[in-house]
């Protein structure tokens, strides 16, 4: 099993569309794929056609990070959902109460790598979508990861804020030596856009010394928009759309990348 944590602080760059549609292609080709929400918007959980207003806390990690006995997680994890041939631990705005009570807690920052460590079923990919701040839940979140795929839009004020991002995963080198970027996925992409041309060769440049750079997926607002609204991953939702095609063939590259079976 791998986890991959799909992780960018900055907003407004496709990350949880992302992470629905990579984790939805890498199942479409045979993967055992859990999703796990843990940013309390619940968005993940929203995009891929659950309710997260219709679930409840225990529906979440929420119990499973709280718990004190570490031997006791396993006895606190709730049923994943079965969604478009994935398994979703969705969140919910409850999830929000552990950001403050973990702090008062020992191993606050491995407590969900400790419950991936313990789940109940085995999986190929475990891909966590990680909220865009810095609190205790995304620290959790990247600490849980054997590594990150970040998702960075080609658009300058991503760009802009790279150096941040690289600095902020070299101090969490403090609590996971290990943690580096297993790739970076440009999204967003109008290849129509000089802009978006000009920002995607910057990309390349500025990352490409620290992980691959993924094939870029192009983006059509109405397209992805409409795709969330229904809970659907884009490749069902408009099969054969430039996004799909363009998700496909990131994954294939991230898979020839790593080694691992398309």
């Amino acid at each position: 099993m791998t986890t991959y944590t799909f992780f960018n602080h900055a907003g407004g760059v496709g990350k949880t569309s992302a992470t629905r549609d990579f984790g939805y292609e890498l199942a479409s080709r045979g993967h055992r794929v859990l999703l796990v929400d843990f940013d309390p918007q619940g968005n993940l959980t929203s995009f891929l056609g659950a309710d997260k207003w219709k679930l409840s806390p225990e529906s979440t990690l929420l119990a499973a990070l709280l718990e004190d006995d570490p031997s006791a997680v396993i006895s606190r994890l709730p049923e994943t959902i079965e969604i478009h041939g994935l398994d979703l631990y969705p969140a919910t705005i409850d999830l929000a109460i552990a950001e403050a009570q973990l702090l008062a807690k020992m191993g606050r920052e491995r407590r969900l790598s400790n419950i991936l460590s313990q789940l109940p079923r085995s999986y190929d990919y475990v891909l966590v979508d990680s909220p865009p701040s810095l609190g205790t839940l995304t620290v959790n979140a990247l600490v849980a990861a054997d590594a990150l795929i970040t998702p960075v839009a080609t658009r300058f004020k991503a760009i802009d804020g790279l150096p941040g991002l690289t600095r902020m995963v070299s101090e969490l080198r403090w609590v996971k030596p290990s943690l580096g970027f297993a790739a970076f996925l440009p999204t967003m992409y109008d290849q129509r856009n000089r802009h978006d041309t000009e920002v995607l060769e910057t990309i390349r440049e500025q990352l490409e010394s620290l992980a691959p750079v993924l094939p870029a997926v192009r983006y059509r607002a109405a397209d992805h928009n409409d795709a969330s609204m229904n809970g659907q991953p884009i490749q069902i939702y408009k099969p054969g759309s430039e996004a799909a095609r363009d998700m496909a063939q990131a994954v294939s590259t991230f898979l020839a990348l790593k080694g691992g079976t398309q």
